[in-house]
């Protein structure tokens, strides 16, 4: 366990070098008494909004973990679920790609009992919901405001086609490892294969073993899931849920800051949000920290055009609610788990 403390230390030492970078380029380019001003003119009441809308997100997505749980029919107390669901957002935050979130919520899994296969499976289940959700609500952003995106991104648009492409990707992947009967053996000969590199050989060799094990447990549990309808569409739609009242946060910010917007205008920042989130999750560093925050100012451009300062100013809110928030309340449950002896 001193190896994993040490591990988060150094990644959260990582994050908030990022975070000292980020604000320093902001700050290099801008302004930094235009956005001061823009913090103190800002709306008290509605950032507090925007904060609770994130929370709510955060809920929403716990209770979709708990619903494929349960549907997997594994027995945890329902507290419990909830804290692993929200250490997550700790994990994810302080790991490039946001990838070390499943791995310690597979070892909070097994702490509580769960085979690993079992906790695998949880957590497999869960994200290909997720992810089918995610490209199913980006594909109609992308086609119902293609021309506005186009239009604002213009030479960057590729790096929007680059993530929904890995987006796909992923799913396709995941989609094939639940479906397919014989992808274990496909899998096989593509570790065999790459195992001719003789200083891969080793690495090859362990995933080649472990393949068919994995696949047929995985399509085990994701069989089950999937005969439970009521799990598998209750868990969608909290998903559906969710990801609208994140993506519905710099909406609320917007307000905040005095931008007229409308409920019209509501779609469009949804859609808008999805984009400089999700597609910029390719950026290897915690959070995609740079990526992010550029796309965000990037996009929203077209909403407020003719102050930079307050798009800044909308973006630093935003990403302070979206990002250090969910950090800061994931390291607390994953303290409350430590407590717990999980």
């Amino acid at each position: 366990m001193e190896g994993k403390k040490t591990s988060i230390a150094k990644n959260l030492l990582f994050v908030f070098i990022m975070l000292a970078v980020v604000l320093t380029v902001v700050f290099s380019l801008n302004d930094i008494g235009l956005i001061l001003e823009a913090v103190k003119q800002a709306n008290a009441g509605l950032i507090a909004l925007a904060a609770l809308v994130f929370l709510l997100y955060m809920l929403t997505t716990n209770f979709a973990l708990h619903f494929v749980t349960t549907g997997l029919g594994i027995k945890l107390p329902f507290l419990d679920t909830m804290a692993i669901g929200s250490a997550e957002y700790f994990f994810n935050a302080i790991t490039p790609f946001s990838s070390g979130g499943q791995p310690f919520q597979a070892y909070f899994y097994m702490k509580k009992g769960v085979s690993g296969d079992n906790a695998m499976s949880i957590l497999m289940s869960n994200f290909i919901v997720y992810q089918v959700i995610m490209t199913v609500l980006s594909t109609i952003g992308l086609i119902l405001f293609y021309g506005e995106i186009k239009a604002v991104l213009n030479q960057y648009m590729f790096l929007i086609l680059i993530g929904y492409v890995a987006n796909m990707s992923v799913l396709g992947i995941l989609i094939s490892i639940s479906t397919i009967p014989g992808i274990a053996t496909i899998f096989e000969w593509i570790f065999r294969t790459i195992g001719k590199i003789k200083f891969l050989s080793k690495t090859m060799i362990k995933l080649e073993h472990r393949t068919f094990d994995f696949v047929k447990e995985f399509q085990v549990g994701i069989g089950l899931l999937f005969k439970r309808k009521r799990v598998l569409i209750g868990a969608s739609l909290l998903r559906v849920l969710g990801l609208s009242l994140l993506h519905a946060v710099p909406f609320v910010v917007f307000l905040a800051l005095g931008v007229p917007l409308d409920m019209h205008d509501l779609i469009f920042v949804i859609s808008m949000s999805l984009f400089s989130t999700t597609f910029m999750m390719w950026v290897p560093t915690p959070g995609a920290s740079g990526g992010t925050e550029w796309a965000f100012t990037v996009i929203f451009t077209v909403l407020v055009s003719g102050s930079t300062a307050l798009l800044v100013t909308a973006m630093l809110i935003w990403r302070f609610v979206t990002y250090y928030l969910g950090m800061f309340i994931g390291f607390i449950a994953y303290m409350i788990l430590r407590k717990r002896g999980i």
